[in-house]
């Protein structure tokens, strides 16, 4: 059995975009996050301190959308992978969409979508823009 935690329709405003107009102001981003646990995960005790701190995950996700202008979805969807991952040890892949909800009249969004577990993830080499700064 598969076990997931999700966070889905996280709406920001984020400093996003190549050209010029985009720079000026942030704009409406939406975020689905999805956490795939380990196959052992329950809770025994009806404790919060049993799991994984979707309110951390959101709380670190806003934060670091807000922090920095943003060239591309690929920085931001990278950046959030990572927050998932240093999050908490039991999650072992993440499914995460991303879109820009007011780029084009005639579309409902434009946006990515990266689902990798941590061992795919670690063979990666990455320094996204944001780490750079």
């Amino acid at each position: 059995m598969e076990k997931w935690i999700r966070l889905d329709g996280l709406r920001l405003d984020v400093s996003i975009g190549i050209h010029d107009f985009e720079k000026t102001r942030p704009q409406p981003y939406k975020l689905d996050i999805g956490l795939r646990l380990v196959d052992d995960y329950q809770t025994m005790h009806d404790s919060i301190v049993e799991t994984v701190d979707y309110d951390a995950l959101r709380s670190r996700v806003s934060t670091h959308l807000a922090s920095t202008h943003f060239n591309i979805q690929e920085t931001v969807i990278q950046d959030v992978i990572r927050i998932c991952f240093h999050l908490d040890p039991r999650i072992i892949s993440v499914d995460v969409r991303t879109a820009k909800t007011s780029v084009y009249p005639d579309c409902d969004a434009v946006g990515l979508h990266y689902l990798l577990n941590r061992e795919e993830w670690n063979g990666i080499p990455h320094t996204s823009f944001s780490q750079m700064r």
